[in-house]
């Protein structure tokens, strides 16, 4: 699959084209806190569900009844603390979202530091109210690109970034969805559903 970067000298976002549509990620260099984090998350997971393990190895050899029962019990509630805490150090941190123009989907996830797709969100076109910036309350503040989903109160966040470099991964975005030429038309949607629309909602 061919690709064309889109994003040389942005700082927050990245954005690459496709034959498929397009690809726009959160830059890994604004996440290193929570990528360390994340790696010390792993690393106690880890020991948590040896340190179950090892109360095995070192039960002593008298032990019966409750006593067993209650070794049993605390080395079962590191396995799960240490399972928990490993997941949760592999949920991903950073934003990505990709846009299928054949499938006429839009995917929005979360990256972990190993590059792995986790909470994964697909929303057909269809589906799809608006998809608007809000800006940041802080004068220095990032700005949020956000998607609208048809029956659901509350947008989907799919990217944070500059304001200048989210507006125009959200150009892009409109532009491949309503290019006939990627099999995408959104004429009938518009006059089926009360002109409902990709368009930029300022708020």
């Amino acid at each position: 699959m061919s690709s064309t970067s889109k994003s040389a000298g942005w700082r927050s976002v990245s954005l690459q084209q496709t034959s498929m549509g397009l690809v726009a990620s959160e830059r890994f260099e604004r996440f290193k806190l929570e990528a360390a984090s994340e790696l010390v998350l792993r690393l106690v997971g880890g020991l948590l569900v040896a340190g179950s393990t090892l109360l095995w190895l070192v039960l002593p050899m008298g032990l019966a009844g409750d006593q067993l029962v209650a070794h049993g019990m605390l080395a079962a509630v590191f396995t799960a603390v240490g399972l928990g805490v490993y997941a949760y150090g592999t949920r991903g941190f950073r934003r990505q979202m990709s846009f299928d123009s054949k499938r006429r989907t839009l995917t929005i996830t979360k990256v972990n530091v190993n590059e792995q797709v986790r909470v994964a969100r697909k929303i057909d076109v269809d589906m799809i109210d608006s998809v608007f910036l809000r800006r940041s309350d802080k004068r220095t503040g990032l700005a949020s690109l956000l998607v609208r989903v048809a029956g659901k109160p509350t947008p989907v966040l799919a990217l944070t970034g500059e304001k200048a470099e989210l507006e125009q991964v959200h150009g892009i975005l409109c532009d491949l969805v309503q290019t006939r030429d990627n099999g995408l038309d959104l004429s009938y949607r518009r006059a089926t559903r009360d002109a409902r629309s990709l368009a930029a909602v300022r708020i």
